[in-house]
């Protein structure tokens, strides 16, 4: 293989296939990062076996071929090289790149493509088209309540189903639940769902570049490809029942407030200082027009916050946990927001004023 191409083009590619490059492996070979040319393009691929990125950028093609290149020591040239023509030749008989930036050369020991794992292509047959901006916002709001621990792979994950032209998003990690929902712009006829890993949807969201853009996804049995740009992004589902997220949320409440988004983020963020400090608990009192936000620790003292609110029905008191609390005040793009309450015991809910396409239920902490 023997290619020209653009120092920024070859830092753009690297950077976006490094992402899905193992850390931790005892296969060596996913330690690097697939470089092969097709038409007038190199193509660069990495995968752990669960995620797979693939990244195209334009070249100037001399010599096809393909190589593995090691991905950190790749990365780190590639970073350090200057501002030039960079020319990649390798020696398929010795699996060795040689990086010219003339009047200087790097050469790379590297491996052979043929023992890297093929990354399958999906039929598309079973697709939907969404718009960048709209994919972000869907992550942003949904995928941080998920679960962390791979002990239970199935909260690790964000619940996705498709019901013709509604495209709905939900998780949990069993102390709280985010849902949101987007009607697409055609109607995809198709009825499909599963569970997605978290951390792709982010990765997806994280590589985005033109929130204008539009994301093809595309469905198969047991792995999902999203395809934007010069990227595809390739990922197992996860396997197994997610629970019936329908029969925790309430369908009527004794207490509704509505309040400003940010008053009640500063206020909470204030009572977190110190709560966070003992159990992270924070105390919620309704009452009149005010809600008032407590929390105390023996080592470095009490918060009172007291946020002026609008109160439907009856006065209430609920203990949550903070961290849950200023999580999701963070990404509702909404001035004010309504809570429902409907016990010290029982989940409370959290909708933004002006959309009606999502919700936030956090379960309550137990006090004396």
């Amino acid at each position: 293989m023997k290619i020209l191409c653009n120092r920024e083009n070859l830092i753009q590619g690297v950077q976006v296939v490094l992402r899905a490059v193992s850390a931790k492996t005892t296969l060596p070979i996913l330690s690097g990062i697939l470089i092969k040319t097709e038409v007038d393009r190199l193509y660069l691929t990495a995968t752990d076996l669960e995620l797979g990125i693939d990244c195209s950028i334009p070249v100037q093609v001399i010599e096809h071929g393909s190589l593995v290149v090691p991905a950190r020591i790749f990365s780190e040239i590639v970073k350090k090289l200057p501002d030039t023509k960079i020319e990649l030749n390798t020696n398929n008989q010795n699996n060795i790149l040689t990086v010219n930036y003339s009047p200087s050369q790097t050469t790379i020991n590297c491996m052979d493509s043929e023992e890297f794992p093929v990354i399958p292509a999906l039929e598309e047959n079973h697709n939907i088209s969404i718009k960048s901006s709209i994919f972000k916002s869907m992550v942003k709001q949904v995928a941080f309540s998920a679960a962390t621990d791979e002990n239970r792979p199935i909260f690790t994950g964000v619940l996705v189903i498709i019901e013709n032209d509604i495209f709905k998003t939900v998780a949990t990690d069993t102390h709280r639940l985010a849902y949101r929902n987007t009607t697409l712009e055609a109607d995809t006829n198709m009825n499909w769902q599963a569970v997605v890993p978290a951390k792709a949807l982010v990765e997806v969201s994280r590589l985005i570049q033109d929130d204008d853009e539009m994301i093809d996804i595309i469905f198969a049995e047991n792995q999902i490809n999203f395809k934007f740009g010069n990227i595809s992004l390739l990922s197992r589902l996860i396997e197994g029942q997610f629970p019936n997220y329908k029969q925790v949320i309430p369908t009527s409440c004794k207490t509704k407030i509505r309040v400003l988004t940010k008053a009640l983020l500063d206020a909470t963020e204030r009572a977190s200082l110190v709560a966070r400090e003992g159990s992270n608990v924070i105390k919620l009192k309704v009452q009149e027009n005010a809600l008032i936000i407590t929390s105390d620790s023996a080592d470095l003292g009490k918060v009172y916050e007291e946020v002026q609110v609008e109160l439907q029905g009856e006065e209430a008191q609920i203990s949550f946990n903070s961290r849950y609390l200023v999580d999701v005040l963070k990404v509702i793009d909404c001035e004010e927001i309504v809570i429902e309450l409907t016990g010290s015991l029982s989940p409370g809910i959290i909708r933004p004023v002006d959309a009606n396409n999502y919700l936030y239920l956090i379960l309550p902490i137990r006090t004396n």
